[in-house]
């Protein structure tokens, strides 16, 4: 956070001699002082973890500090394990930011003080207001030139890339990574409003382990989009994972839950070309919306026949030349499908189709032979074996299977 809003708790912090912090409206810390007077578990979790854990924001709700005009003291709760404390609600123009935390053990915060802390608060709310408006500012330029760096224009392509780093938005010219991030069933849908929030929230909340100008954000109609500089990702391997789960605990709600599934793309040599890396993003969450296997975050690089399927048009992959093959199989016994399938996954080893079905090798032999008869396919010939293999990926791809 900045150095103007540290600024604001520092010097409270100095005038009560007690600590001092600032949350977000969903109770993640923004900003504390130097420890002065005794303290909790959740305040020394919040400082460890930079957010309330569940249970204790589960108690918290409870006392309506949204609807607060004023400071409130909140008493102490022995099964959380938390000391009284006041909160004071922050806000500018009617927009709620957060709030601003005191103990209030052994000596209460008296009028005075919380004339003081009140005082504070308004300043902190100018700051956090000044700050989401330059914030918002600085999105959306950005997202000007992350919208043209997706496009289909070559030229448009080098001139955003040549604007973010030229701009000082963005920190290199090569060497980027575009993730996606999207609400299951990726295929046909749209989000609402609020998952549309969620999203950039997690967006936001992945970036921040990320060093400065090394990230790009974009909600996008349904996906969220995060494009990061190759250097970062190898600094956090596990972003991809880390904004899935945080994509997935925002999206949850009380009326429903929104399972969720990540997409990495390959690294880019050029940030001009991270248009290539979303693509391949996008064909990694399509991939893991119909194969369980692949979530909940499928990269590129791993997916194997199927990336080469995915960048097929659907028209393209029905035309495979195996349809008839697969209902064949599929109207005889289902089973078949699955035996033809382990079998071609693992280059025709009998022995290990059958460990892996667990079933005797003579059964494998019998069902290859009704395969053969079923499909005309002779699985002695490798390009027949090939045809079957790829259709039968792109009949699960399609979700036909």
């Amino acid at each position: 956070m900045s150095e103007d809003l540290q600024r604001v708790v520092d010097t409270l912090a100095r005038q009560l001699g007690r600590a001092v912090a600032v949350d977000d409206v969903h109770f993640r810390l923004l900003a504390y002082s130097a420890q002065a007077g005794p303290i909790d578990d959740m305040r020394a979790q919040v400082i460890l973890n930079r957010e309330a854990p569940p249970e204790a924001v589960a108690w918290l709700r409870q006392f309506r500090l949204p609807r607060a005009d004023g400071p409130v003291r909140l008493p102490a709760s022995a099964e959380h394990k938390l000391l009284p404390r006041v909160a004071i609600p922050i806000r500018f123009q009617g927009v709620q930011f957060g709030y601003l935390w005191l103990i209030d053990a052994e000596e209460p915060v008296d009028d005075a003080g919380l004339a003081l802390a009140s005082a504070a608060t308004a300043e902190a709310a100018e700051v956090l207001f000044r700050e989401r408006a330059l914030g918002e500012l600085h999105d959306a330029r950005v997202g000007e030139f992350l919208r043209d760096l997706l496009s289909e224009d070559q030229a448009a392509r080098a001139l955003a890339a040549d604007g973010l780093v030229e701009s000082d938005l963005f920190a290199a010219r090569s060497g980027v990574v575009a993730i996606v991030v999207a609400p299951l069933p990726v295929a046909g849908q749209e989000v609402d409003e609020g998952d549309r929030l969620a999203l950039g929230a997690a967006l936001r909340a992945a970036a921040i382990a990320v060093p400065v100008r090394e990230s790009m954000a974009l909600v996008r109609p349904n996906h969220g989009l995060l494009v990061v500089t190759q250097r970062a990702l190898e600094r956090v391997p596990r972003l991809a994972e880390e904004l899935c789960s945080s994509a997935a605990q925002r999206l949850g709600r009380a009326d429903r839950w929104r399972a969720v599934v990540a997409g990495a793309g390959r690294p880019t040599a050029q940030l001009a070309d991270a248009a290539t890396s979303y693509r391949q993003a996008l064909d990694a969450i399509r991939v893991a919306d119909v194969i369980r296997a692949f979530q909940p975050v499928a990269r590129h690089e791993e997916l194997g026949i199927y990336a080469l399927l995915a960048a097929q048009p659907r028209e393209q992959l029905r035309g495979m030349g195996a349809a008839e093959a697969i209902t064949a199989l599929l109207d005889a016994d289902p089973e078949l499908l699955v035996t033809a399938e382990t079998f071609l996954d693992r280059a025709g080893d009998s022995r290990a189709v059958a460990e892996r079905l667990g079933v005797h090798r003579a059964t494998i032999y019998y069902r290859l032979r009704r395969i053969e008869e079923l499909t005309g396919f002779d699985l002695g010939d490798g390009e027949r074996r090939l045809v079957l293999h790829l259709g039968i990926k792109a009949a699960r791809l399609l979700g036909d299977v």
